[in-house]
């Protein structure tokens, strides 16, 4: 991923993003990244902020993982009626504060809810800050649990969600259960107006070399979950957003099989959380 705007751009570029024309929906998922370069706020250092379309944008925030790589991680916001749903947490408390920080500022527009995709601290380290805000969140069942066994916040049971390949509707996104893949409670979120598809951790970028992290994976089973993805959401124009990495298209989704197939019969050390 390329360097995010200096921070001497910010101001300009914050007009520039607000009013910009739809990134992906114009140009195609193949020059994301001369896009997103071109699209893209720097908020801090940690944190950069992409519009992926009218009413969506990506937020990015990095760690450093042991070893001292430094990473991204995605999560969205969207725009419904005069409020927003957050998608995922920024990765920590300090970047989560720092997004919402950014939305007061430049979006003018509350926080209504937050879904966390699942329990990892890329996509709930910010729970607490959602706490303290009186942001409501909403997960998959099994979600809370393993959030209590890691002394975070317990966000609310989307309970229809228990069976693989169930979805439910939370204003005006669709949220949806493949089965377990690289968590038991890994969770999608699909945008139907923006066409856009938040594909978490279950899905990989086109960089991805393997399937990282997979300490809490069902790997058996992530192939199946995959195809359920593949067979719910097809067409022209599909906008993926992959949990970590460069947004593309449904070549993220055969991407992801492909590395899931080649996983199967191999055994390894798992990767650093994310």
């Amino acid at each position: 991923m390329k360097r995010a705007t200096p921070p001497s751009a910010k101001r300009r570029n914050t007009v520039g993003t607000l009013c910009a024309i739809t990134v992906v929906g114009l140009i195609g998922v193949g020059d994301w990244t001369v896009a997103a370069e071109t699209n893209r706020t720097e908020v801090t250092p940690d944190l950069q902020i992409t519009r992926l379309a009218d009413g969506v944008w990506l937020h990015t925030s990095w760690q450093v993982l042991p070893g001292g790589t430094r990473y991204p991680s995605n999560g969205l916001l969207v725009r419904e009626g005069d409020a927003l749903n957050l998608i995922d947490t920024a990765w920590g408390q300090k970047p989560t504060r720092d997004l919402l920080a950014w939305v007061a500022r430049e979006l003018k527009l509350p926080v209504s809810r937050a879904i966390l995709t699942h329990a990892h601290d890329d996509r709930m380290g910010g729970a607490s800050v959602l706490v303290e805000r009186g942001i409501p969140a909403c997960s998959h069942p099994l979600t809370g649990a393993l959030a209590a066994k890691q002394g975070w916040p317990q966000p609310m049971s989307l309970a229809t969600l228990r069976a693989a390949g169930a979805a439910t509707n939370v204003g005006a996104v669709e949220v949806f259960y493949p089965g377990a893949a690289h968590t038991v409670d890994n969770l999608l979120v699909w945008i139907p107006r923006a066409k856009i598809l938040f594909g978490g951790c279950a899905v990989k970028e086109e960089k991805s070399r393997t399937l990282g992290n997979i300490a809490d994976a069902d790997v058996a089973a992530w192939p199946e979950a995959i195809r359920r993805v593949q067979n719910r959401y097809a067409g022209e124009g599909l906008t993926v957003v992959p949990g970590h990495g460069d947004v593309g298209g449904p070549e993220l989704l055969r991407h992801t099989l492909a590395l899931c197939d080649g996983r199967k019969s191999q055994a390894g050390p798992a990767k650093p959380r994310p």
